[in-house]
């Protein structure tokens, strides 16, 4: 019989899927190709406001990055047809990149939508040359038996602080880890009071799409004249329970693997970028200019970036 614990994380689990599965129905309404499916065809998306959800906008997330996902996975595709397990895949962009660079890619993710979106993407796939393979599955990959030196990389984008317990997983990956293999995260810093500010302040001063500077400025009217409280930032079930983690997984990292690559980055600037309207030449200027000056005071160590990559490998 599981004890209440385990059937607590199931129950946040499936929540878990829930939330996955109505995101990738959004997303993916009238033709649009999400980026967490495939960033090398998606378009752009642009919610409604009562979605709560990010405007999607490739050339934008492409100015965020700042070639770190390329540095990634072009480390986690290390060896020439190795294997790469992709944990909490999602909708597949991160296994299609790694296939494209002919990796054997064995994909988990708890959300049947997502991995249905996955499969799709992948049929649809017509980068072919060196394509490697990807098998997806639906499932929770804390459960899976990773074997021994079965892996030549194990990947978690945005994965890792959504495991019941990290900590158990990254123990069992440096046994599934062939000698030398690649172990990498991407992970959401919880954002500090000052970074919280400067996105607040931008948001304000940017032209924002559902926002009109009337609307805005009543927003801040009633802020200061009643109780009224800033929407919370919007989390899974299981990142919500578990979003304190990210430090014990940076702690585990340094202590366990030879930290290959390490990347702080996008204190304030994402939301603020992401949802800015106007047009886009205006845009992506704009863009690129506030994303030099986020990238140069997280250099000089007077903001902590939100975005976190590690690139480790097996002592």
């Amino acid at each position: 019989m599981p004890n209440d614990n385990t059937s607590d994380i199931k129950e946040v689990q499936k929540e878990e899927a829930k939330f996955f599965n109505s995101i990738a129905e959004i997303r993916t309404k009238d033709g649009h190709v999400p980026m967490e499916a495939d960033i090398r065809s998606a378009t752009k998306f642009i919610p409604k406001k009562d979605e709560r959800l990010p405007l999607i906008d490739p050339v934008i997330t492409r100015i965020l990055d700042g070639g770190n996902i390329d540095k990634y996975l072009d480390l986690v595709a290390h060896k020439p047809g190795g294997r790469v397990l992709d944990i909490c895949c999602g909708s597949g962009w991160l296994s299609l990149e790694l296939a494209r660079r002919g990796q054997i890619v064995d994909a988990y993710d708890l959300s049947p939508e997502a991995i249905s979106l996955a499969k799709k993407t992948l049929a649809k796939n017509s980068h072919k040359k060196g394509f490697g393979a990807i098998n997806y599955n639906i499932g929770d990959v804390s459960e899976v038996d990773l074997g021994i030196k079965k892996y030549d990389a194990i990947s978690g984008w945005a994965a890792f602080h959504h495991l019941p317990d990290p900590s158990d997983f990254i123990s069992r990956a440096n046994v599934a880890l062939k000698e030398g293999g690649i172990i990498a995260t991407y992970d959401d810093l919880e954002m500090g009071k000052f970074e919280k500010f400067l996105e607040l302040s931008l948001r304000f001063v940017l032209p924002q799409i559902h926002y009109s500077y009337l609307d805005k400025i009543s927003i801040l009217f009633k802020l200061l004249t009643t109780k009224r409280k800033l929407p919370e930032e919007i989390f899974s079930p299981m990142e919500e329970a578990k979003h304190h983690s990210v430090e014990d997984i940076t702690r585990i990292f340094k202590q366990k693997f030879k930290v290959l690559y390490f990347n702080q980055k996008n204190a304030f600037v994402g939301t603020p970028i992401m949802t800015m309207s106007g047009s886009d030449k205006f845009r992506y200027s704009l863009a690129r200019g506030l994303v030099f000056i986020d990238r140069l005071l997280c250099k000089i160590r007077i903001v902590k970036g939100f975005d976190q990559i590690i690139v480790a490998k097996k002592k």
